[in-house]
Order: structure tokens, then sequence, then C-alpha cells
């Protein structure tokens, strides 16, 4: 293979990448702040990705625009399940809100199927078609605009969590709720925010990657890669998020180089066995101890 070929892989890699290390952060926010796991997250994605493209399609809006309402509706969405759904079953076991979340992705997938169908659409791109000439590389603009977007996303996410005070009251409940209460802390009003900043960063991630994969109810299956990244990076860790959807997009689409094709699907899988039979805590994460 030519030096060429393999930097369009990794690239491609990369903005693959860039979308499983968003979706990674999005579980990882709401499970710091609420130890519980949300596995209707990829659903959310599809639901408020849909909203958008259907105001496209109807009113033919700029695709700014588009993100916003995506933005919105995901917003939305995140909030009514918080309030709705999570917060009466505030008592329950994480397990048992596991579950319910796991209830809420197969009616959200039912729900798309008969709002929308279950048929694939195109989705349109903020970005051009032709390839970007650099030196002697030709580099997809798709990509490196997933990858810029991503990146910035992940930019102002870490503003946020280091220097808002909304981001400070995240990170004192996700180190210790009962002390945060103490502290003057709203529990409640951090779990709203954190399951709509997590529907948000969903709905951005929607709109980069629907123009490459094609937008369809099954769009939302993006989260399991999103969760094999959290746990390769560590669960928990917001830098382990990144570094593990970086890594899980490229060797996802190195794999097939030298392995055969059909290996591409079960990288993630036989990557998330790997790393917890060698490193449970992940590339970037922490053994946690507990006195008993």
């Amino acid at each position: 293979m030519t030096t060429t070929a393999l930097v369009h892989v990794v690239v491609s890699g990369l903005a693959t990448g860039s979308i499983y290390a968003l979706m990674a952060i999005s579980l990882v926010i709401i499970y710091n702040a609420t130890r519980t796991l949300n596995f209707a997250q990829g659903e959310m994605l599809m639901i408020s990705t849909f909203v958008g493209w259907s105001a496209h399609e109807a009113l033919r809006l700029p695709l700014p625009l588009v993100l916003l309402i995506a933005v919105a509706a995901a917003a939305a969405l995140g909030w009514l399940v918080e309030r709705l759904v999570i917060r009466h079953a505030i008592a329950a076991t994480h397990l048992d809100v596991l579950i319910i979340t796991l209830g809420l992705s197969l009616v959200l997938r039912a729900a798309a199927g008969l709002v929308w169908t279950h048929d694939e659409f195109p989705f349109p791109s903020f970005f051009r078609e032709r390839p970007i000439g650099l030196g002697p590389l030709r580099v997809a603009p798709v990509s490196l605009g997933i990858i810029g977007g991503s990146l910035a996303l992940m930019l102002a996410l870490a503003a946020l969590f280091r220097w808002t005070r909304l981001g400070r009251a995240m990170r004192a409940v996700a180190q210790n709720q009962r002390a945060a209460r103490l502290m003057g802390i709203s529990v409640e009003r951090v779990y709203s925010a954190s399951w709509v900043l997590a529907a948000v960063v969903g709905a951005i991630a929607g709109v980069l990657i629907a123009p490459v994969i094609f937008l369809s109810s099954k769009m939302g299956l993006v989260a399991i890669n999103g969760f094999t990244a959290a746990v390769l990076g560590g669960f928990g860790s917001m830098p382990g998020a990144v570094v593990g959807g970086m890594l899980l997009g490229v060797l996802e689409n190195l794999a097939p180089l030298w392995l055969p094709a059909g290996i591409k699907h079960s990288v993630p899988f036989l990557l998330m066995i790997a790393i917890l039979v060698i490193r449970p805590s992940g590339v970037l994460g922490r053994v946690r101890q507990r006195k008993v």
C-alpha cells in the first residue's frame, strides 16, 4: 500500500473516531453525574437528526439552521426523558435504570420507523465532495470537517467543565453527590443538565455523520462503538473517551488492510474484550479503591 493511501485511511479513521469520541463523551457525561448508562443515547441522536432533516426537507432551511433545530430537539428530548422517565426511577438501582434506557431505545427506534419509515435517506453535508489536495495527498473534505468540528466541540466542552459554574457543579456531583448537595448544589438540576448536554453532543455528532452513513432508524447503533470507545479509554474519563474513540476509529479502518474484510465490524468487540482482560480500567482510567 502506498503512503498516500495509508494517510487517506488514517484520516478517514480519525474522522470516524471523532464521532465515536463524541458518543463516548455523551455517555460519560451522564455516567459521571448519575452513575448510570444511557443505552438510548444512539436513538436520541437519531431522533434529533431526523427532526433536523425533516425541517430541511419541508422548509429548505440552510444547514446551520438545520443544526440548530436538531440541537434544540435533542435538548428538549433529553430534558423530557430525564424529567418524565429517569427522575421517577431515582430510587431504582442502576441496573433498573439501565433496563429502562434499553427499553426506551427500542421505543424510540420503533417510533422513528412509524414516523419516518426504516428506509435510508441522504442527509445534506456541510462540506463539498471534491477532495482537497495537500501536496501529493488527497483528503476528503468531509473527513477534515468531521475532525475539525468534533475537536472544536471537545474543546468547548473542556472549557465548559473547567471554567463555568455549571461545569464545576457537574464535576462536584461526579466526585461526591452528598458533599455537592451539602455545598448547595442542586443535584437534580445537574442531572437534567447532564442529560440535556449529552443529547446536544449526540445531535451534533448525528448531523456530522449522517451524510456519510445515511440517515435511518438504525443510525443509533453507532452508540455501541461509542460505548466501546469509552471502555477503551477508561469509562468515566473525558480524555479517555477522546483517546479511545480516535484509537478505535483508526484501528477499525486499518484492520481490513491486513485482515479479512469482514473483521472491521468485529474490531470494536475484540478491542473491548482485550482491554477488559489486559487493563480493565482502560487506557487512561484509574482503579478506584474503596474501603469496606
